[in-house]
């Protein structure tokens, strides 16, 4: 359905709730028809005009944001230049993922997320690598002209490292992607993803301080949002803070995972590969800032 928010801007919101495998998406019904984000699911895009969209921006590679490609294959496809190889090379797509360490996190066959965890049919694509042809890419700061109205490109990496946030100044409008404000903290278990960056991009929110937070998987925001992105942070600080208190004692991957700090009720075979690569992005945030350190055969422990 289509929420207004403001004069030619509507959130474009999913019939289910807006979980994976669907994600909010806005609608700039401006002199240059603009979506942001694909992952809202057909029945959802059937409220606009999909053949009079010019242009399509991507606030990152990840599948909910990206599967309703089709409806927009005539428009001029965006995405942030961190991740621009993700959307033309396979090996690229990969590593963003992580995917590549599978066998040695898991040590079992890996299988595609969709036979895991079914989709419905207005998810027009399945989950997998697949080409999109980017007409141009984004980089920080960028000013986007639309005619009647401008969006500024943010780079808000930490979910991946090329995410965008949309900035609509005139009305004091962000939206913010996957730093989504939702209870349970941020998703940041690829290989692309980082704890430190993610800790600035929510700092530099703050900065920003947006009258709106339009998020790709909670509803429009606008209250207390200080205090939401520091409850959102607070997330990934207190599991900080949890992993130095274990690592008293040396830890290897195997058996921090069996903790769950991340995914306490653990769903299915992704959920734990996510918990070890999350894991594995604190303990790289945790070394940069000397706090632990690796010992041999993958041990870590607190300095």
């Amino acid at each position: 359905m289509l929420i207004p928010v403001a004069q030619g801007i509507s959130m474009v919101a999913p019939k289910e709730k807006p979980r994976y495998p669907y994600a909010n998406c806005l609608f700039i019904n401006a002199d240059r028809p603009t979506v942001i984000d694909l992952g809202a699911g057909a029945g959802a895009f059937r409220e606009i005009a999909c053949e009079r969209i010019q242009l399509v921006l991507l606030t990152h590679f990840h599948f909910d944001h990206v599967h309703g490609y089709d409806l927009f294959s005539h428009a001029d496809l965006m995405a942030g230049q961190e991740e621009a190889a993700t959307y033309c090379d396979e090996h690229a797509y990969v590593d963003f993922h992580g995917y590549n360490l599978w066998d040695e996190l898991m040590k079992i066959p890996r299988q595609a997320y969709g036979q895991v965890v079914p989709l419905k049919d207005d998810v027009l694509a399945r989950p997998g690598f697949r080409k999109l042809p980017l007409a141009a890419t984004i980089s920080d700061g960028q000013n986007i002209e639309l005619g009647s109205m401008n969006l500024t490109a943010v780079h808000l990496p930490g979910h991946t490292r090329g995410h965008y946030g949309f900035y609509i100044e005139k009305e004091g409008i962000l939206f913010s992607g996957d730093i989504d404000l939702v209870a349970s903290g941020p998703w940041y278990s690829s290989n692309s993803a980082s704890v430190g960056d993610l800790i600035n991009s929510v700092r530099r929110i703050k900065e920003i301080n947006p009258r709106i937070i339009i998020p790709s998987h909670r509803h429009i925001q606008s209250d207390n949002i200080p205090a939401q992105l520091d409850r959102y942070i607070g997330v990934v600080l207190d599991r900080n803070y949890r992993l130095l208190d274990i690592l008293r004692i040396p830890h290897n991957l195997d058996q921090l995972a069996e903790y769950h700090l991340v995914f306490p009720n653990c769903q299915n075979v992704y959920e734990l590969f996510w918990e070890k690569m999350t894991l594995r992005n604190h303990l790289r945030y945790l070394m940069e800032q000397h706090l632990i350190e690796e010992l041999p055969d993958g041990f870590y422990q607190r300095i």
